[in-house]
């Protein structure tokens, strides 16, 4: 009886997992080995990007998103804050630098680890120097070939 129990919780944990990673993307660091992307970069080339900072309830804002403007998918969700001008967008990225911690551009991945856009974000969890930590409070979902829905952090 015991062995069927777990037979049966175990199938529904594969077939959750499965059904799961599907249309699931992530916010993830750069690989030290690729050209990184930088902030002063992305900058200088704000107008190539629809950009838009997360400002999560009753606090300051915490992180900037930047989707191509030249790819076929845009990226969407709720409490986000379009920026249209450059002086916005230094007042932003002076504002998380003064009052978060560990701030770093990361990459916004799809699915199949198809490049999205990047994210200016500050962190507080996980080794900053390592690797496979990926910060848990981001979530990127795909919503159809062409939108995907990024709920920001907490």
């Amino acid at each position: 009886m015991k062995t069927k129990r777990l037979a049966g919780i175990v199938i529904l944990i594969v077939a959750f997992t499965v059904g799961c990673t599907g249309n699931y993307g992530l916010v993830k660091r750069q690989a030290p080995a690729d050209e990184k992307m930088t902030l002063a970069e992305l900058m200088e080339n704000w107008e190539d990007y629809d950009i838009y900072y997360g400002k999560p309830a009753l606090s300051l804002p915490k992180n900037i998103l930047f989707d191509p403007k030249n790819n076929k998918t845009s990226i969407v969700g709720e409490g986000w804050h379009k920026i249209s001008d450059q002086q916005t967008l230094s007042e932003t990225i002076r504002a998380i630098q003064v009052n978060w911690d560990n701030h770093e551009v990361m990459i916004i991945e799809g699915p199949d680890k198809q490049f999205l856009g990047y994210m200016y974000c500050s962190w507080g969890f996980g080794e900053p120097g390592a690797m496979s930590w990926t910060p848990s409070i981001y979530d990127v979902r795909l919503v159809d070939e062409h939108t995907v829905h990024v709920f920001q952090g907490v």
